[in-house]
């Protein structure tokens, strides 16, 4: 502990944030259980019982972990608004007027402009409460109004707003946490913005000076790019989010790219961007042989000065803070102490904001400084820059001096080397002062003719081919060490990007090899541009187009790299385990790098060995054998139904789909990808044998897009659609991913695993003329005594040609009676009517229905008539995913909702 007490601490720390969630004690019962932990380790390390002092004090940074946690997720302001709002002086979801100022400046995107607003008074029904909290405010761009608001950081406003809400997850295991991320910003509402004449400008300003400033830069940089590349939509795009954290005009193309590619670390503002910057600014500055601690002094700045024109973002705070203290560590001669610092800025962080744990970018920030400067850098200045540096004038003894053993070692057999390949160096010509030695007095008694002093004037043309070998030696050991400095990052990283963004992408390790350098480059120039922007236009353009040139090289790069599908896999989530070795083998690295020891080739090799369960991992998907299960997913106004077979076979009934609001662009990849695709692979999912599209409506299908590009599909099914653009797209996306496209009727019934799947509806003479929702393909699941019904969104009329079918004749079974229905069309008063509901009979009803009510889901009519009929109602808004599981006797119903452990109550 004494040799890196903070790392010791800072895991301590962590674990006891990590613990919050299942502590149960009050607050006062910690401090003094703290308290005391404290007490004995100091007195035990004054009884030189040093082991056991030591381990008082570590359970003692536990414990300040788990009180920390639970304060920063449960202590709110008593004026706060979220208190409001839960003691009802405030109504969400009503129009209200608040009075606040803008803790951001507004940021425009894709149909819509956002900013951060800090509240100081809220009125509603005429009556004023001073509050505080955060709301992120929307303002959907409409033509006939103005295109920006344009509001600066500070400006005091009065707004009146609509659809104040609290963020919400969505209900599946595997999702994105976005409330806990809102929350780390301080934003506990959203609400709309409907028109600008809702917005009044109060006089004064709020705020600090110098955020002002850094905030009115930065908007002074992004117009002045906007200008300097009008022409370059892409570059400027890739351009605004390296340089200036502003990745709202990223397209899916580009963004996908750089997934594939393994390269989307430098794309985006994070760690790594400030390494970009700092070290080779470092290099530079030794170059010019400026002193060291200026040359920190100066990166320091640099790094400061970049953190706060990116916004100040989290991620780049994190990654600045973790840098600074190591270029500190590195100007105080402390190399030993590398991992202390990487270890301070993490414990600093995480007081400050201990829900940080979780966010994958601080994950991420913390990874590239360990593995930047802890591993990768240290490594190759270990194995391979010592002798690069002894590669250069190799012919010239008299500089072995200057070298270790082992470099001399290295020039000598160099020089061995270039004897073979070329022949011995020749004699240097001596000047005229010093006259040669006669012949008989060298200890060759014929001296070669050919070597005699003063033969050539120029070159010689033995010694210029050995010199350009010398310098190809020196050249091909500058790309070894490009080589493994990205070997390393792309195995340090390969934990996260598995984890986050289920993906594991081998080719970045050859496009970093020419990513990295350039994005360097293009960093320090635009940087360099931007500043010369403010002083002197001419030469900006001139930068700008150098620059533009740069970012669409970038791009290029990482579009190819993307093109070798073979070493681009996504993979389900690594399991706990897994995740703990990695880290502690790349922990045993950075101690054997910075050591340097001969061992450090058994962590080397572990961590290959997990990079390889990663990209082929070996774990069975998790489900239930011998039973089916159907999993009704929470996908916000939409459908995606996941079905397991006994026998291990797999179904997906639609992709879900997200609606965007009125003027806003469709984000078709946001819900297949985000939603759908990371709760199967939570699930293990690698291989869909069937994926089901109802019908054409975008909620359904939307998703399946990114369901057929990151997963295995065996069959797709649909119905008799009319011709439709969409359809025809997504007919041909499955055909290219090898998937065969089966056109399914009322006619069809398969048998999979001991569960009958049977199809009711379309007739197989429905020809529509127009895409509806009597389009549906209807599904009944059959196993044993027990049946499950999809029926997609059919309306009224598909609902009483099913009721008219037969019906249930002694002890057998009317083909619609089910025990478990899917409720119609979200739960929509055009649908549910009461002789579908007589002839179903269902004991269970489950409701996929978006939050909010924003459509008008489910009916109030449609919930009466469920009531009425005693079916209990399930709902994904409320319970998120319910799950249905039987073994054809008993079934067994499941909501995420009940699985969630709330968090102890903090109270003292």
């Amino acid at each position: 502990m004494l040799r890196h007490p903070l790392l010791l601490i800072a895991v301590a720390f962590a674990a006891g944030i990590a613990s919050a969630p299942r502590f149960h004690l009050r607050a006062t019962e910690q401090m003094i259980l703290l308290t005391l932990c404290f007490v004995a380790g100091v007195v035990l390390h004054r009884m030189d019982r040093l082991l056991a002092g030591q381990s008082f004090v570590l359970l003692a940074f536990f414990l300040c972990g788990t009180f920390l946690a639970a304060a920063d997720k449960e202590w709110l302001p008593p004026n706060h608004l979220e208190h409001l709002a839960r003691d009802g002086a405030v109504e969400t979801g009503q129009p209200l007027e608040i009075t606040g100022w803008a803790r951001t400046s507004s940021t425009a995107r894709p149909g819509r402009e956002t900013f951060d607003l800090e509240i100081t008074a809220v009125v509603q029904d005429g009556t004023t409460h001073p509050a505080r909290g955060g709301i992120r405010v929307y303002y959907y761009l409409d033509p006939e109004l103005p295109a920006s608001l344009a509001i600066p950081y500070g400006a005091r406003l009065r707004l009146k707003l609509r659809n104040l809400r609290r963020p919400r997850n969505f209900g599946n295991p595997g999702s994105y946490d976005y409330v806990s991320a809102m929350h780390r910003d301080r934003i506990h509402f959203t609400a709309i913005l409907r028109e600008p004449a809702d917005r009044a400008v109060l006089p004064g300003r709020a705020g600090t000076w110098w955020r002002s400033a850094v905030y009115g830069l930065r908007t002074r940089f992004l117009r002045n790019l906007d200008t300097l590349l009008a022409d370059s939509p892409a570059p400027l795009a890739v351009l605004k989010a390296m340089l200036l954290g502003d990745d709202n005009w990223l397209t899916p193309r580009t963004e996908t790219a750089f997934q594939k590619s393994g390269t989307y670390h430098v794309l985006v503002i994070s760690g790594w961007n400030v390494a970009a910057l700092a070290i080779p600014l470092l290099w530079l500055l030794g170059r010019l042989r400026i002193p060291a601690g200026l040359a920190s002094v100066v990166v320091m700045a640099a790094v400061i000065i970049f953190t706060f024109l990116a916004e100040a973002d989290i991620p780049v705070a994190r990654a600045a803070l973790m840098f600074l203290l190591y270029l500190l560590a590195r100007h105080l001669y402390r190399d030993r102490a590398l991992l202390n610092s990487i270890a301070a800025a993490a414990l600093i962080l995480l007081i400050l904001h201990p829900s940080d744990l979780w966010d994958w970018g601080f994950q991420l920030s913390f990874l590239a400084v360990l593995v930047l400067v802890g591993v990768s850098l240290p490594l190759v200045e270990w194995w391979i820059t010592p002798f690069r540096a002894a590669a250069k004038s190799v012919d010239d003894a008299e500089q072995d001096s200057r070298f270790s053993p082992r470099q001399v070692q290295f020039r000598g057999d160099l020089r061995v080397l270039l004897d073979r390949v070329i022949s011995p160096a020749p004699s240097p010509t001596p000047s005229p002062a010093h006259p040669p030695a006669r012949a008989e007095s060298r200890q060759d008694p014929d001296p070669d003719p050919d070597h005699s002093p003063g033969r050539h004037a120029g070159p010689h043309p033995v010694r210029w081919r050995r010199a350009a070998l010398s310098r190809a030696v020196h050249g091909g050991l500058q790309v070894a060490e490009a080589a493994l400095f990205t070997a390393v990052i792309q195995i340090g990283f390969a934990l996260v990007t598995a984890l986050y963004f289920h993906r594991v992408t081998w080719s970045g390790f050859f496009a970093n090899l020419l990513i990295l350098p350039l994005a360097s480059l293009i960093v320090l120039l635009g940087m360099a541009v931007l500043l010369v922007s403010l002083l002197w236009w001419p030469a900006a353009e001139a930068g700008a187009v150098l620059l533009g040139w740069l970012a669409a090289a970038l791009e290029g790069i990482a579009e190819w790299s993307a093109g070798f599908a073979y070493l681009n896999a996504r993979v389900p989530a690594p399991p706990g385990w897994l995740s703990i070795v990695f880290l502690c083998l790349l922990l045993a690295a950075a101690f054997a790098v910075a050591r340097r020891s001969r061992w450090v080739w058994a962590p080397a090799l572990g961590l290959l060995a997990v990079c390889l369960l990663l990209t082929a991992p070996p774990w069975q998907p998790d489900l239930v054998k011998d039973e089916p299960e159907v999993t009704v997913l929470d996908v916000g106004q939409g459908d995606s139904i996941f079905v397991a077979f006994p026998n291990g076979e797999t179904m997906l009934v639609d992709g879900g789909g997200d609606i965007p609001f009125p003027g806003a662009t469709p984000r078709r990849q946001f819900v297949g990808e985000s939603v759908v695709s990371s709760y199967l692979w939570t699930r293990g999912i690698q291989r869909l044998d069937y994926v089901v599209l109802s019908h054409d409506h975008w909620d359904h299908f939307g998703g399946l897009q990114a369901v057929f590009d990151n997963f295995e599909v065996g069959e797709f099914w649909i119905g008799p659609d009319p011709a439709d653009r969409d359809m025809e797209w997504l007919r041909e996306r499955a055909r290219g991913s090898g998937a065969k496209v089966i056109h399914t009727t009322s006619d069809i019934i398969r048998e999979v695993g001991g569960v009958e799947v049977g199809v009711l509806s379309p007739a197989p003479d429905w020809a529509p003329r127009r895409v509806s929702n009597d389009d549906s393909i209807v599904l009944r699941l059959t196993m044993g005594r027990r049946s499950i019904l999809l029926p997609g969104d059919i309306e009224r009329r598909i609902e009483r040609l099913l009721a008219e079918g037969p019906p249930a004749q002694g002890s057998v079974q009317s083909p619609l009676q089910s025990d478990v229905l899917k409720v119609p069309h979200h739960g929509s008063r055009t649908s549910s009517t009461p002789e579908f509901l007589r002839r179903v009979r269902p004991a269970f009803g489950i409701i996929s229905v978006g939050a909010f009510g924003r459509f008008g889901h489910p009916h109030e009519q449609v919930l009466a008539a469920l009531r009425e009929n005693n079916i209990r109602i399930y709902r994904t808004d409320r319970d998120g995913a319910v799950g249905v599981r039987t073994d054809g006797n008993r079934l067994r119903i499941t909501a995420y909702r009940d699985s969630l452990r709330p968090w102890p109550r903090f109270y003292y």
